[in-house]
């Protein structure tokens, strides 16, 4: 296979970790009970309901950290010390951020 092909193992691997971020993010509790509150703008101050933008920001939220934790992995494979301590510095800035946003996520549906 030529280096420029994406092998299908990668695209399913892809598929498998947008599905689980779904799940985790709540979007089983977004279709149930979200449907009713989907006109609402931003984040309803419940744990108990959850609408679609909720669900999506929670997805991008966990991808973007899982971004920061596979560049923060590329620094095991560089091979120069100023490109590791790059890598290292990005990914933990990238997870830094995603955590971050959780927790500020978290403080808006607290109320």
């Amino acid at each position: 296979m030529k280096k420029g092909h994406i092998r299908i193992s990668i695209i399913l691997a892809i598929v498998y970790i947008v599905i689980f971020y779904a799940f985790t993010a709540g979007i089983i509790n977004a279709l149930i009970e979200g449907q009713n509150y989907n006109n609402i703008d931003g984040f309803i101050p419940s744990r108990a309901v959850q609408n679609n933008y909720e669900t999506i920001i929670g997805i991008l939220t966990l991808m973007f950290g899982f971004i920061g934790m596979v560049v923060m992995h590329r620094a095991y494979n560089a091979i120069k010390k100023n490109e590791k301590y790059i890598y290292l510095s990005v990914g933990l800035i990238i997870f830094t951020l995603s955590v971050t946003a959780m927790y500020k996520i978290a403080e808006l549906k607290m109320g």
